[in-house]
């Protein structure tokens, strides 16, 4: 069976666990509006200068504007433009380092969705009843990246393997220098194969993840600037272009953070349909066109 049209979606998430890598940064920039419903009210990050300030100490001040967060609950737009083009909009839900829930509608309707804890991730889509699932293990063994991990990175902070909440202390954890990109984090560890890139100006943030698995795949996930929320700086898209094999992701997630709701003591809620064909991630890989 021909699982390309139905499945493109599920690959996104694959690719965004399994690759990354720095080759063409392309990154918009944005900023959204306060709100007064109950939600937190977000409004753009200050850019203040940091000419003052050295690599590190703009790392260290980077580091301590996070906040901590135990949940966050907000709709999300994902667009995939390759390998196939697609748009889905729908609700996602973060635990942290112990749940990821997306549930995708098009027309009102659910079509699919991905779920993931410590263990596995889940990718379904309702109209043919097909799942995959993937070892969360499997997926962050090339990488080092756990499920916090990942959801760090999709809100746009800096992480570190079993670091926990990021603060001032994880800058030891890197090898910090300036270069014309910007300022370059690259993990202490050799076994670790990605790097962060971040931007002084026009606010100091983080502007890109880029991660090269040698002889598998490449990928780099790029941001917008942030906005102020409970979590400190979050942008409201991460970019994300990736290869594996010889099939190309291009894909970006918009975050909706005037709808978002900060730690309101969510509990993690294991529940996934029911009935369906499970179809094996290798089965996944091949239907588009890459090499495992």
């Amino acid at each position: 069976m021909n699982y390309r049209p139905y499945l493109s979606i599920l690959f996104f998430f694959s690719a965004l666990s399994l690759l990354s890598l720095l080759s063409g940064c392309r990154s918009s920039r944005g900023s959204a509006a306060g709100d007064s419903s109950g939600h937190l009210s977000v409004a753009p990050v200050s850019g203040a200068s940091a000419d003052r300030q050295s690599p590190q100490d703009q790392v260290e001040a980077l580091l301590g504007s996070y906040r901590q967060w135990s949940d966050v609950s907000m709709n999300v737009k994902c667009s995939l433009r390759a390998p196939k083009s697609i748009t889905l909009s729908g609700k996602a839900t973060m635990i942290y380092g112990k749940e990821i829930r997306i549930s995708f509608r098009m027309l009102g309707f659910e079509v699919g969705g991905l779920y993931a804890d410590t263990d596995s991730i889940f990718f379904y889509e309702k109209l043919n009843r097909t799942m995959v699932v993937e070892s969360m293990s499997r997926l962050s063994a090339a990488s080092g990246l756990q499920l916090a991990d990942i959801q760090d990175i999709l809100l746009s902070r800096i992480t570190y393997p079993g670091a926990g909440d990021s603060d001032r202390g994880l800058a030891k954890k890197f090898r910090i220098s300036d270069d014309a990109d910007g300022i370059m984090l690259r993990p202490r560890s050799s076994a670790l194969p990605w790097h962060y890139i971040i931007s002084p100006q026009p606010a100091l943030a983080l502007s890109a993840l880029s991660i090269t698995l040698p002889g598998k795949g490449e990928a780099l996930c790029s941001y917008n600037l942030p906005l102020a929320t409970d979590a400190g700086p979050v942008s409201p898209s991460a970019d994300i272009f990736a290869r594996y094999g010889k099939q190309t992701v291009d894909a970006s997630f918009f975050w909706s953070l005037e709808t978002a709701s900060w730690n309101q003591g969510l509990a993690p809620k294991r529940n996934l349909p029911k009935g369906y064909r499970r179809i094996p991630f290798a089965a996944l890989i091949k239907s588009l066109g890459a090499k495992q």
